[in-house]
């Protein structure tokens, strides 16, 4: 069998360790065979398959036997067992984070530009764009059967990438009908770009979780409309995206249409006083704005499904209030508050899944204006089940008096993390994987460099 010098066990080892444990193609994998390095022997994919799915050591994999069958980690794994692991190892990138480049670990960014010198910060962008939208929640071994490609090199992983076709788009399960009346005075033309809030929950996950009817301009009527256009239990969940200046949109076809949806749903409920400026960009949403967008649909989604009422101070909340008051709630949204910088969050509903990052107050909600939420038990009418429900408040802050400005009805988790220490709010960051299969590599390098010095010294 042939000796494997240092130079070869480094750059087999590395290049496979990093770049199968971030979660990314290792350069030389291909749908076919793979070629590690110039001069090696190619491997063929089908023995990395039988490795991953056996743990056997297949004829193409010979040059590596010594190595995989030796080495070890700290916990007397062999390196052959750890491949394995992260051979299987499911990718796991969100495709919805514009900023997932710069914020790459430098040992990604170092191997994504070993895998091709003079990569740009842009080309990375884009390789992390592309294994998001195309391989996201395939493991590696199953990305390396779908790469387009004979035999994978370092000099042709990222092209074949790029042709690597998406995933076929599954049906969504949640549909959502998003109601857009924020418009006219006082809100700074914010909606005249709300598609692009739409935009965000149509997208998560490649489109499979969400399927968003967006409806630009609601006027009286245009609810009813569109929730008879579908069968009564089409929709999911109803966003009501409102911050219309003293304006009330409902009319009696309206109510009738959403009380027979909710007689058939029984309704959770999101209010949140934040909804209309915390959202003010206008062709895009910030990264923090984005999460807590999706973390609220997918509580929503978690609890059955229901309504969301976004809106602003009491001026801009007269729509907003007339479905609180069809459903029967005890209280309404009310005065007009500015967010201050001593509140908390209260709860998963705005921070998880999806990190918002300690960036979230100071970005996008310190001193905005928003009414105080009707927090606490409330006894619904007919039109809501009549049920007894309580509103448990998730963001709050003190202005000077204690103003909640998000409450849900369900249990969001009854933890509470100050908004003004960043160290209690995740950073929003793409989930890559660990780095633990280089590092046993690395170890393994070191206590054994007595050895490798000798299998050197062997080599023709």
């Amino acid at each position: 069998m042939p000796s494997i010098s240092n130079w070869v066990v480094r750059g087999i080892f590395w290049s496979l360790g990093v770049g199968l444990s971030l979660g990314i193609a290792a350069p030389g994998l291909a749908a076919k065979t793979v070629t590690i390095l110039d001069g090696t022997n190619p491997v063929e994919v089908a023995d990395l398959e039988k490795l991953a799915n056996t743990g056997n050591i297949s004829l193409s994999l010979q040059d590596w036997a010594e190595v995989l069958s030796k080495a070890t980690n700290k916990n007397g794994e062999s390196i052959s067992l750890v491949l394995r692991k992260q051979l299987n190892q499911i990718i796991s990138l969100d495709p919805n984070d514009p900023q997932s480049a710069a914020k790459l670990p430098d040992k990604l960014k170092k191997f994504l530009q070993l895998l091709q010198p003079g990569i740009t910060d842009v080309e990375i962008q884009e390789v992390v764009t592309l294994i998001a939208q195309k391989a996201n929640n395939l493991t590696v071994m199953d990305l390396l059967t779908k790469l387009p490609v004979d035999n994978l090199t370092a000099g042709n992983f990222i092209d074949a990438l790029k042709k690597m076709p998406p995933p076929p788009k599954t049906a969504s399960t949640t549909n959502i009908l998003y109601m857009n009346s924020t418009r006219g005075l006082g809100t700074g033309n914010l909606g005249d770009f709300r598609g692009a809030i739409a935009n965000t929950l149509e997208n998560y996950q490649n489109g499979t979780v969400f399927d968003v009817d967006f409806v630009q301009t609601q006027v009286p009527g245009r609810l009813g409309l569109s929730l008879n256009s579908k069968p009564v239990g089409f929709y999911n969940q109803i966003w009501f995206d409102t911050s219309i200046y003293q304006t009330s949109i409902l009319n009696t076809v309206d109510f009738g249409a959403i009380n027979a949806w909710a007689a058939n749903k029984q309704p959770e409920f999101i209010l949140d006083s934040s909804f209309a400026f915390r959202n003010k960009e206008t062709t895009t949403l910030t990264p923090s704005a984005t999460a807590a967008t999706i973390n609220q649909a997918l509580a929503l989604k978690n609890a059955g499904g229901g309504i969301l009422i976004g809106t602003d101070h009491n001026d801009f909340a007269y729509t907003a209030n007339q479905i609180l008051t069809n459903f029967g709630f005890d209280g309404l949204f009310t005065g007009a508050e500015n967010i201050s910088a001593n509140g908390s969050f209260v709860g998963d509903l705005m921070l998880n899944p999806q990190p918002v990052g300690s960036d979230f107050f100071a970005n996008n909600l310190q001193g905005l204006s928003t009414s105080n939420v009707p927090v606490g038990t409330h006894i619904l009418n007919a039109n809501g089940g009549d049920r007894t429900i309580k509103i448990i408040e998730n963001l709050f802050s003190y202005s000077p008096n204690k103003v909640t400005h998000v409450g849900a009805s369900f249990d969001t988790g009854n933890n509470t993390t100050p908004i003004d220490n960043p160290e209690s709010v995740p950073e929003p960051t793409t989930v890559l994987g660990t780095l633990a299969f280089g590092a046993v590599v690395t170890r393994w390098r070191m206590k054994h460099k007595q050895q490798q010095k000798v299998w050197n010294s062997t080599v023709a």
